[in-house]
């Protein structure tokens, strides 16, 4: 019960901000004649801004009591705080027993400054000590006395020769997780803005371990669906993104090293377009940079996309500088041979296809031969064994496959061998065990990630896009 009441501190704690400042704006504006009728509502607004400040306060100890914040900056941020109600109520004493105006100038002064300090000390055990710095431009932080900033990917002229942790991985742990996890606020005792700091791990030990991936708490965190309370970031914050969780998972797996160039470790084929968009320095990120076959097709029939969304099916256009298709069969659990016979049609346009959980086999997959700029498939939950694999022999951009919880076994997997476009295949909960299969598929498919973690894939927009049908034209 304590916990709930803690949470309740970011709430109630913006309320005596506001009704104090604005008490003494009306303080200020009653001096002057046409605004006289302002100071009726001064002691008001006081005692309302007071109360609301001890209840901030109450509530602010009780959430300190989670140890997640740095104690020297709380205690600064709760002494203020309780500084603040305080001196509220001496306000409203001296207002309803009479003061001097200079005097009682002076004392509105003083609560405003507290309120702002105290408030900018909160928000820096929220955000960062350097949340309203970061974003100044070098020449400014060298004028104010404050170190460089951690420097964003964009900026980087020669990558190569960049410090993999500093130059790759510390912008990204700045901008999306040092918030939570930084020298002023450490959720789960964990803080990750320095090497030291990482690899000391949290209240549950090491976050990283070295070349294992799957096991790397921070990766599981990062791949946990959004809705799932143990994803990070938090669902409400800003989140990694695509391209940025793939240059972690490559940090990781190269060795999670924080002495080494970026010439220095291996690169996988997925990997070198990422960082090459780090070495350009373009406005656009990482994450922007395309995996769909860079080939041109005729405009999508219209007609037979009609037909595919008739049948239950999700088809959604990848932007509007491209023809390609993404189709989403999971809303046709019971889709056969016949439902997938409607992307032949279609069949030059869709890059993407999703048949996560229907019940389709061996057999029905033979579409997936025609096909023939297929990037993305998803077969998680479907009845396709080895045998169904054989349709992707000749899938020349298939870049990414799903095959949890099917009955593939490595014999499967040995009909990829010649797809040299394949990156990554997650095959949890299939008929590949052990650690000589493990090997074996290594060994057989040496550029591809096989991930065989026990965690969820993650969730991408486009998977959870909410489609709705447009409004008809009227006659």
């Amino acid at each position: 019960m304590l916990n709930l009441l803690g949470r309740f501190h970011p709430l109630l704690v913006h309320l005596p901000i506001g009704i104090l400042l604005l008490a003494v704006l009306f303080a200020w504006l009653g001096r002057w004649q046409r605004f006289q009728h302002l100071k009726a509502v001064v002691p008001f607004a006081l005692l309302m801004g007071t109360l609301a400040a001890i209840f901030s306060c109450v509530t602010g100890y009780v959430l300190s009591l989670s140890g997640e914040y740095d104690l020297q900056a709380l205690n600064q941020h709760r002494n203020l705080g309780i500084a603040v109600a305080v001196w509220g109520a001496l306000l409203l004493l001296l207002q309803k027993s009479g003061i001097n105006q200079r005097f009682g100038f002076l004392l509105q002064i003083v609560l405003v400054t507290l309120v702002s300090v105290a408030g900018h000390l909160g928000g820096s055990l929220t955000h960062g000590s350097d949340y309203l710095t970061q974003a100044l431009p070098e020449p400014y932080r060298a004028w104010l006395g404050l170190p460089p900033a951690v420097l964003a990917p964009a900026q980087i002229k020669n990558l190569p020769e960049a410090n993999v942790y500093a130059a790759v991985v510390a912008p990204l742990l700045q901008e999306k997780c040092v918030s939570c996890h930084g020298s002023t606020k450490q959720k789960g005792k964990l803080r990750l803005d320095s090497p030291d700091s990482i690899q000391k791990g949290g209240k549950n030990g090491e976050i990283i371990l070295v070349r294992k991936v799957a096991d790397s708490e921070m990766m599981r965190r990062l791949l946990l669906p959004k809705s799932d309370e143990k994803h990070m970031p938090p669902k409400e914050k800003n989140q990694l993104s695509e391209a940025e969780v793939k240059l972690l998972h490559w940090w990781i797996e190269t060795g999670a090293a924080y002495d080494k160039k970026v010439k220095d470790l291996p690169q996988s084929e997925e990997v070198k377009p990422l960082l090459a968009a780090l070495q350009k320095g373009k406005s656009e990120s990482a994450s922007e940079v395309s995996i769909w076959p860079e080939v041109k097709v005729p405009d999508p029939d219209q007609q037979a996309i009609q037909a595919l969304r008739n049948a239950g099916a999700v088809v959604l256009p990848l932007g509007q500088n491209n023809t390609f298709l993404s189709v989403n069969l999971i809303n046709v659990p019971d889709a056969d041979a016949k439902d997938l016979a409607l992307l032949k049609p279609v069949a030059k346009q869709v890059v993407a296809l999703r048949l996560s959980g229907v019940a389709v086999g061996d057999q029905d997959l033979k579409i997936l031969a025609e096909l023939p700029h297929l990037t993305k498939l998803y077969l998680d939950g479907t009845k396709v064994s080895d045998a169904g694999l054989s349709a992707l022999k000749s899938a020349k951009y298939l870049n990414y496959l799903n095959l949890i919880n099917t009955k593939v076994s490595k014999a499967g997997l040995a009909h990829l061998k010649a797809v040299t476009s394949l990156r990554e295949v997650y095959v949890y909960q299939t008929a590949i065990k052990g650690s000589s299969d493990w090997r074996e598929l290594k060994s057989m498919l040496p550029k591809v990630n096989i991930d065989t973690g026990g965690y969820l894939v993650p969730t991408l927009v486009s998977d959870t896009t909410l489609v709705t049908e447009a409004p008809r034209e009227q006659d």
